[in-house]
């Protein structure tokens, strides 16, 4: 889950998380944790390379997309 505690008032979605320095319930949403050393040692594995990218979709969308490009074997 990205949030610890969500509030709607008015219609409005409202996400709220724990802030360990603060000691207190912050606005916001928490950042994902994404193993980049597994991401390229995979990618190392396979003699290629990893790259990442945000896509915006024409309704506004972001999206994160994580690839790895690597030769395959010829038939």
């Amino acid at each position: 889950m990205d949030y610890d505690y969500q509030v709607i008032s008015n219609g409005k979605v409202t996400n709220y998380i724990w802030d360990d320095q603060q000691n207190k319930m912050v606005e916001g949403k928490r950042e994902r944790e994404i193993p980049w050393w597994q991401l390229h040692q995979i990618a190392e594995n396979l003699g290629g390379t990893v790259s990442h990218k945000t896509i915006i979709h024409s309704n506004g969308k972001h999206v994160k997309q994580i690839t790895i490009e690597y030769e395959g074997e010829k038939d």
